[in-house]
């Protein structure tokens, strides 16, 4: 199973494929998915796009910390939301109503997940009493997050964004919520010092409460109502704890009928379950690795070892 980001190696594999013509293959819309791409369509042959799936590391991945998860797209990829994807297509015709075991597995993980708060990453801490008491969650009072992402992050360059912006985001939290009292939450690589923020922080630093910590999300969301975003995948760990959510753009869980849209995806025909996408989304689509003990796995033993893993490392 292939877990590292396709480098040179990628270029040649498909140059090779050209005489072949039986795989292209790279990573997602890098310029190795994109080169693999422009193979596909002019010399046919199958396609492969690869991405990082939705329960992905221990750690943050710009740290290098292993993937327990990988997608494989013979279509487009899940973030790219200007063209069809396989993940979109299993949303458009799976039978889920008659795939019990299928729906059992799915509430079974996402029971998982909301117990052991397992996240995209899961190097972040719990909200400890003192966290509690320094955003005032203690209060009983609605909240509203608006979730930040990174400057040039791939989902918002094919989010199907309709040209808002960060700025009007923040904005419509805020009059859209008068009686809330809003967050902004920073992105764990912009904390990390890896990458740089989508929004200007001190222009709303008087109107919002911003979150400078890095907190585990599934055990923050339990603290808010409802959240905005552009496309982050934090929006659907929002839904899966209940949270409402509002998206200004076109992620992999929007369209379906489950979250506020401000844009339209006209190719997303049918109405789902947060539960429905979950198990398209986390069991259908992804592949699953254990890359501590090197063998193949599934959503419930990526669980585990996450949570085994965790423990280690807050105790």
């Amino acid at each position: 199973m292939m877990l590292k980001k396709p480098d040179i190696s990628s270029y040649i594999y498909n140059i090779c494929q050209i005489f072949s013509k039986k795989e292209f293959r790279g990573w997602g819309r890098k310029k190795t998915g994109n080169f693999a791409l422009w193979c596909h369509k002019t010399f046919g042959g199958k396609l492969t796009l690869l991405e990082d799936g939705f329960i992905r590391s221990v750690a943050l991945g710009v740290d290098g910390s292993p993937s327990f998860s990988l997608v494989k797209d013979n279509t487009g990829i899940y973030y790219d939301a200007t063209s069809a994807c396989d993940l979109e297509d299993i949303l458009n015709s799976y039978d889920f109503a008659s795939d019990i075991k299928l729906m059992e597995d799915a509430k079974k993980a996402i029971a998982l997940i909301k117990n052991h708060h397992i996240s995209k990453y899961n190097n972040a801490p719990l909200i400890s009493k003192e966290t509690v008491m320094k955003y005032r969650f203690h209060k009983e009072k609605k909240r509203v997050l608006v979730i930040a992402q990174t400057q040039g992050d791939a989902s918002l360059k094919y989010g199907m964004l309709q040209n808002f912006t960060t700025d009007e985001m923040i904005e419509a939290a805020l009059s859209e919520n008068p009686d809330a009292e809003v967050y902004i939450k920073i992105h764990p690589d912009v904390l990390s010092g890896k990458k740089k923020s989508d929004i200007n922080i001190e222009k709303f630093q008087k109107s919002c409460t911003v979150i400078t910590e890095n907190l585990n999300p599934i055990a923050l969301l339990k603290h808010f109502d409802k959240v905005y975003t552009k496309t982050s995948q934090m929006g659907f760990e929002a839904l899966l704890t209940g949270c409402g959510c509002v998206c200004f753009g076109m992620p992999f869980y929007a369209g379906w009928g489950v979250t506020q849209d401000r844009s339209v995806c006209k190719r997303r025909v049918r109405t789902h379950s947060v539960e429905e996408i979950f198990a398209a989304a986390y069991i259908l689509y992804t592949e699953y690795h254990n890359p501590y003990k090197n063998t193949k796995s599934d959503i419930f033993d990526t669980i585990e070892e996450i949570k085994l893993k965790r423990l280690l490392a807050f105790e």
